[in-house]
């Protein structure tokens, strides 16, 4: 449990607690568990950690609903000054993945390499829209754990059935009454934001990408209905300084649910390259 800007004392996993360090940050609704499977096959030399966000898992939830991209970003250095840790890769997806885009250029040196997973900064607007709507209708209470997992393989129709199972125990915690909610703060999903909000953090998060110099794998889902084709070849061929694309055809979104074997050969050739090169 690590001490973060607010107070919040945010839940981590540090198995290993020894090697290159890589940091897992995952996206809106998900917690940690949702990097797990993908965490335990990186090889010796790496050191995964997983955290839950503010909000989500078994972090606290902020009193003042501080749930922007700037208060989760301004956690991520604060973690691993706890933990005694100058610099780390870091894997992300979604929400995690612009989070870690904002910490990246905010703090450069505290990042090895970045892997970006199914997400950037222009986001498809139907699509965004569906994952709130089925996020909103999760917030519920269950009769058992098995009928949250059913609502998730509905969601993941896809999805490694072992990353299902370690989601649906992580994502409920157990109420008084015997029923089951979701460890999720509802005021993670925010207010309404107007259109100028957005065409601001847009630009921010583009400008965030362009000043990155460390290098940047980019995992889209080519099922994803997010993250667009053309932006994603924008951000590779036409902003980021080192950055190079992979797409797992047979993925939605959420790549490391549905093709985990995909993105962890996509992602151990990524860090071993990076780790020899001394970067």
């Amino acid at each position: 449990m690590r001490l973060n800007q607010d107070g919040l004392r945010l839940s981590h996993s540090d198995p290993r607690g020894r090697g290159l360090p890589v940091l897992f940050v995952h996206g809106i609704s998900h917690n940690r568990s949702v990097f797990g499977k993908l965490a335990e096959t990186l090889p010796e030399a790496f050191r995964p950690i997983l955290l839950d966000l503010r909000g989500h898992g078994r972090s606290p939830w902020s009193l003042e609903a501080s749930y922007d991209l700037a208060d989760y970003a301004g956690d991520l250095p604060l973690l691993l000054d706890d933990l005694r840790i100058e610099r780390a890769f870091v894997v992300a997806h979604s929400l995690g993945g612009n989070v870690s885009t904002l910490f990246a250029a905010a703090r450069p040196e505290r990042v090895r390499g970045l892997v970006l997973v199914d997400t950037g900064p222009s986001l498809d607007i139907m699509g965004t829209s569906h994952i709130a709507d089925e996020i909103g209708s999760a917030i519920r209470s269950y009769g058992s754990i098995a009928e949250f997992r059913e609502q998730l393989k509905g969601i993941h129709p896809v999805g490694d059935p072992e990353i299902l199972d370690r989601l649906a125990r992580a994502s409920l915690v157990a109420r008084v009454d015997g029923r089951f909610e979701p460890a999720l703060d509802p005021g993670v999903l925010g207010t309404a934001v107007t259109s100028r909000d957005l065409v601001a953090l847009e630009r921010e998060l583009w400008s965030a990408l362009a000043s990155l110099r460390c290098p940047v794998l980019l995992v889209r889902g080519g099922r994803s209905a997010i993250l667009a084709e053309k932006v994603a070849h924008e951000m590779v061929d036409e902003v980021l300084v080192d950055g190079r694309l992979v797409t797992l055809p047979e993925a939605g979104h959420a790549v490391m649910i549905d093709d985990g074997p995909g993105l962890a050969a996509a992602l151990h050739p990524f860090l071993e390259a990076a780790a020899d090169s001394g970067i």
